[in-house]
């Protein structure tokens, strides 16, 4: 075996470092249909229980199972779109510095894992103007998003709007969960 020159490990590492970036590319794409695949059938499922339902009970799960289908025919289509234009820059940049996800540390893992249970715990005892606040102005910072000012006019917007406009066009009453039930009766709130 001949003397080792320095641009042979050099090489070896570019080599070894494009196959891994390709592989990864391969897993991401992979684990994005399969995602994609996941959320079809999740949402043809909810439409295909629901169409035995009477009219009333039937339409919510409709709607929802019909823009989730739409939506998950819209990411494949994007998807597909990418792979096919050649575009690996997004599925690199997954891995690379420029994406939150890549950085995750374990705050954001476990708001990720404990959002759903605490937004119910709070949604049943606070009710849904608490729940949806404490929701959209926790989570996403927890989650790495910086642009406060945004998130808060959001946030107060939309609960505004639902709240207004659930109970006045569309006779629904958001719940007030069991403290705002028990505050109402204890202030004689409640116009019975």
């Amino acid at each position: 075996m001949g003397p080792r020159l320095r641009g042979d490990d050099s090489a070896r590492w570019c080599s070894t470092a494009m196959t891994s970036g390709h592989a990864r590319t391969r897993e991401y794409r992979r684990e994005e249909l399969a995602l994609i695949a996941i959320l079809l059938a999740f949402f043809a499922a909810i439409i295909a229980f629901a169409v035995s339902l009477p009219f009333d009970a039937r339409l919510f799960p409709l709607v929802i199972g019909s823009a989730g289908i739409l939506l998950s025919l819209g990411v494949a289509f994007e998807a597909l779109h990418r792979r096919r234009a050649g575009d690996a820059s997004a599925a690199d940049a997954s891995a690379g510095e420029g994406d939150a996800a890549a950085r995750a540390g374990w705050p954001r893992y476990l708001t990720a894992l404990f959002a759903a249970p605490v937004f119910g715990l709070i949604f049943w005892l606070f009710g849904f103007v608490v729940a949806a606040l404490a929701a959209m102005l926790l989570m996403p910072p927890l989650m790495g998003y910086a642009d406060r000012k945004r998130l808060i006019i959001t946030a107060l917007v939309t609960v505004a709007v639902l709240a207004l406009v659930a109970p006045k066009l569309l006779n629904v009453d958001l719940p007030h969960g069991v403290a705002g039930d028990w505050l109402i009766d204890v202030l004689a709130l409640r116009g019975d």
